[in-house]
């Protein structure tokens, strides 16, 4: 089977979403993978996953959380309406909210690609290391105002080809695609 997952940036308006299609088969630490790249996040801090009392992270001696590579969305019970939470980099506490919006059959062997894709978004993420919520809210008012203090600086951080604003579904899905054929999904 495969799940039709809609995932919004926890506390940050206007909405920041993607709508993906990933096989159930896939591990939490797969999905992690996906969302990396449909949300432009570079893998550099810690994750969990939340799915009511239950606590998954990647594995590590100090962690008393499930193991996220050994749990498989099958495995979860999931269907139309589950909501899961993803949380990334502990620090800044990026939250995702997860809806589980449909639970698809999978493709014949012979059909449409079955590996995860990106179907749809809206806006682009936030910079990694922009501090959370309340920090890229920061960084949105810099980058609205030339004369703010901080205007260039942040610029100059993002690039001068970040706009928040937009958002290129077609490329993070062949990014999407690309990470997939390379085995790092």
């Amino acid at each position: 089977m495969q799940l039709l997952l809609r995932i919004t940036m926890a506390e940050i308006t206007p909405s920041i979403w993607r709508l993906i299609r990933v096989p159930d088969r896939f591990t939490l630490h797969q999905l992690h993978r996906v969302l990396q790249i449909v949300f432009s996040h570079l893998d550099c801090h810690l994750y969990a996953f939340e799915l009511e009392l239950r606590h998954f992270e990647a594995p590590d001696p100090e962690s008393e959380a499930e193991d996220a590579t050994a749990t498989r969305l099958c495995d979860l019970a999931l269907s139309p309406g589950s909501q899961l939470t993803y949380v990334y980099d502990f620090g800044d506490g990026w939250k995702h909210d997860i809806v589980v919006e449909a639970v698809l059959p999978m493709p014949s062997k012979n059909g449409p690609d079955w590996s995860p894709r990106l179907l749809d978004g809206e806006r682009a993420a936030p910079p990694e290391d922009a501090g959370g919520p309340p920090g890229f809210m920061d960084v949105m008012e810099a980058l609205k105002d030339q004369s703010h203090p901080r205007h260039e600086e942040i610029r100059n951080w993002v690039g001068s080809t970040y706009d928040p604003g937009t958002f290129n579904a077609w490329a993070v899905d062949q990014a999407l695609a690309l990470a997939v054929a390379w085995g790092a999904v």
